[in-house]
Parts: C-alpha cells; structure tokens; sequence
C-alpha cells in the first residue's frame, strides 16, 4: 500500500500540510490506471491481509469479512462471491484476486466483476 503514498504526497503539492482531502484522495484514483504496478502491488498485500488462514485462496467467509470491514459494519452480499469466483471453483486464487482488485481500482464500467470486490453496488448509508 506504500506504494500510492508519493502519489498521494504529489496530490498535496509542494508547500503543502502533508494532509490529503477526498479530492486529492479521488485525484489519485483518477490516475491509478496509469500506475498499474502500484495497484497490482496492493493487490498482494491485501490477499496476504484477507487470506486469515494462509492456505493460498481466499474463500466466500475471507471474502466477506473484507466487505464487512471496507464498509466498517456488517453488509448483506448477497451473491456477489458468485460474480467474483468466475471459475466457479469456490475461492479467488491470488491471480484472481489480483485482476478483481486492480479493476476495482482502475474500471469506471459497473458491470466489470471487480467493482462488486468490495461489496455490491449502492450500498452506501444512508
């Protein structure tokens, strides 16, 4: 994940409080799709957070607990492992893992998989 921290430090600009405000914080974003290797990065160090019982998969359980905490509360998913698991094998190996996760950073089309990795769409509060 230290591999965004430059580009968030480049948001601020030189001169500034060293504080990133959702603007700077989307300006990033914005620009993931151009530093590929950054985003692939995170996608490992995220596999090694989510995958609790290290055996190489992350499962429907590991899944959801990485919705549950990105939302910071319980989340209904309903189906979206389904969408994710695309090989219908009952887990995301760390490639799968990785592809979902770089576009959920880098895709604008909500009908890529990768933007159900970290919940279903709409579900902000209220």
């Amino acid at each position: 994940m230290l591999g965004w921290w430059g580009h968030l430090a480049a948001a601020v600009g030189p001169g500034g409080d060293a504080r990133i405000d959702m603007d700077g914080l989307l300006g990033v974003v914005d620009r993931l799709p151009a530093v590929r290797a950054e985003t692939m990065a995170t996608a490992d160090v995220m596999f090694d957070a989510v995958d609790d019982n290290r055996d190489g998969r992350i499962s429907r359980t590991e899944h959801r607990r990485l919705i549950d905490a990105w939302h910071g509360r319980p989340v209904d998913t309903a189906d979206v492992f389904d969408h994710l698991d695309q090989d219908g094998d009952g887990c995301l190996s760390r490639s799968e893992f990785a592809f979902l996760w770089t576009q959920f950073w880098t895709s604008d089309d909500p009908g890529d998989p990768g933007n159900l990795m970290c919940g279903p769409l709409g579900t902000e509060e209220a």
